[in-house]
């Protein structure tokens, strides 16, 4: 059977990482705050026909650039507004990654590598969990190792691959920012500069490649900025951008040691075993980069280059890193190469173990991190003329289930503070607000709150008239005037 696994690679790899990444996503709620966004997001864009501007609660929303709304909006479309549909994208795109890899390390290490590199990558702990999440990494991985590696190509073997590396490096600067273009570029310019080949610049097509990439990314960008002038700027490169370089979103993740952690646990299991390995050749003497090959050289550097940039941002996040994994599948392939049939074995074994945790525990994990139960509970009540607000523990996911607008409640005093508009990250606080003050007096008012609530505000608002309670499966209550 192995054999003709083997004789069938890309037809084995997409059947067995598309089983793999599919598997139990119509169990997975939409969670929040990341998922939710881009959910959200991509339903009011197939809703309201527009899509160049991105928007959330009907307003325009410069968190990301178009791509990957795109890819989920037209999921949408096409199978409407669900689990299955939201984590799709993800999933075709995890499977299109493995498949480069492939493709990749074979052209370049063998036939053997390659199948080896795949199989890692697919099997990884992060790559498995980003492969059926609702967000952009999936597609930025995908664009960002097709950069390095045409990169490569273009510098190994014929110079119109350059071309390549530019076109993916636009569409991952339209998935994700000008990290697409920054990374990438960043470690190309790096290993010329390691191996003392500057003089290649002046082969990489650098004009009409930026023409390429001006071009492609350009029109977005461009357009945007036409579109609405200083607020993208200040919201898309300012906030989102400038800011999260420079201020932590997260002041608690902001350790050194942040990154060694997320690589052995998003790598995991693969990770577990190469320290030992690593230290093995330096003891026999057989680590030396500079007898590596161009590729190996190349692969590591970018994954210095990716591991090195979000040290220094100030905000640090658990999937920033995963860019790298495309230099770690392929070296650990790479070292592990005399292994085959025990990594195929382990793959194998992650394979369904992923499997029945997407199955069996994750459902119930992500339904916790979730506001489904409260959105499908109000999308079956009759709530014409009432007003809606959660009262703390704002749910963007309750919005994208319900398809009803619902506002954050929040002291009057209090509101001003919080609101978008400036260099700041209330810049993500671009729900619809109300008054606690004025929802205490409202006779046709919904509150959501958690099952043991017990703020001041909830006792006022009992007081002034006695609403009726409804349970919400899980941890939430409707309060119903």
């Amino acid at each position: 059977m192995m054999k003709t696994i083997r004789s069938h690679p890309y037809v084995s790899l997409l059947i067995f990482t598309l089983i793999l990444y599919l598997a139990g996503n119509q169990l997975l709620a939409v969670t929040d705050t990341a998922e939710s966004n881009y959910a959200l997001t991509a339903k009011e864009m197939v809703l309201s026909g527009d899509w160049i501007s991105p928007q959330i609660y009907g307003r325009y929303w410069y968190d990301k650039p178009i791509f990957y709304y795109w890819e989920l909006a037209l999921s949408f479309v096409l199978f409407g507004f669900n689990e299955m549909a939201a984590r799709l994208p993800a999933a075709i795109l995890g499977s299109a990654s493995v498949l480069f890899t492939y493709w990749f390390a074979r052209r370049t290490y063998g036939e053997k590598t390659g199948w080896l590199s795949a199989i890692v990558l697919a099997t990884s702990v992060e790559c498995w969990i980003l492969s059926k999440a609702v967000i952009t990494d999936s597609t930025l991985f995908l664009f960002m190792s097709a950069a390095i590696a045409f990169f490569y190509l273009g510098y190994s073997e014929n110079r119109k691959y350059y071309f390549l590396c530019y076109l993916f490096a636009a569409l991952a600067t339209l998935t994700k920012g000008p990290i697409g273009i920054l990374l990438p570029g960043l470690a190309c310019l790096l290993f010329l500069l390691y191996k003392k080949d500057l003089k290649e610049m002046t082969h990489v097509h650098l004009f009409s490649g930026l023409a390429i990439f001006t071009v492609i990314a350009g029109a977005w960008y461009g357009t945007m900025c036409y579109l609405h002038g200083n607020d993208f700027l200040l919201n898309f490169i300012g906030v989102h951008n400038v800011l999260r370089a420079t201020v932590p979103e997260h002041p608690s993740h902001n350790k050194w040691y942040f990154y060694i952690i997320i690589y052995f646990v998003g790598f995991a299991p693969w990770s577990v075993f190469i320290p030992y390995s690593l230290y093995r050749r330096w003891k026999e003497k057989k680590l030396d980069l500079r007898s590596a090959d161009d590729s190996t050289q190349l692969l590591l550097i970018y994954a210095f280059v990716v591991f090195a940039f979000f040290q220094l941002v100030a905000t640090k996040y658990t999937t920033y890193t995963f860019p790298a994994l495309f230099s770690f599948s392929i070296l650990t392939a790479v070292l592990y190469k005399n292994h085959e049939f025990r990594i195929q074995k382990a793959a194998l074994a992650c394979g369904v173990l992923y499997t029945v945790l997407a199955i069996v525990v994750a459902p119930t994990i992500m339904l916790s991190h979730s506001g489904k139960e409260v959105g499908e509970a109000l999308a079956h009540l009759d709530t014409a003329g009432k007003t809606i607000a959660f009262v703390d523990d704002y749910r963007t996911s309750a919005v994208f289930y319900s398809g009803k607008t619902i506002y954050r409640a929040e002291p009057e005093d209090q509101i001003a503070s919080m609101e978008p508009g400036t260099l700041s990250w209330n810049a993500k606080n671009v729900m619809p607000f109300i008054a606690e003050e004025k929802l205490v007096n409202d006779q046709s008012a919904i509150l959501i709150t958690k099952d043991n609530d017990r703020s001041p505000f909830l006792v006022t608002y009992n007081e002034a008239e006695e609403a009726a309670r409804i349970s919400v499966p899980g941890e939430y209550t409707l309060w119903v005037r």
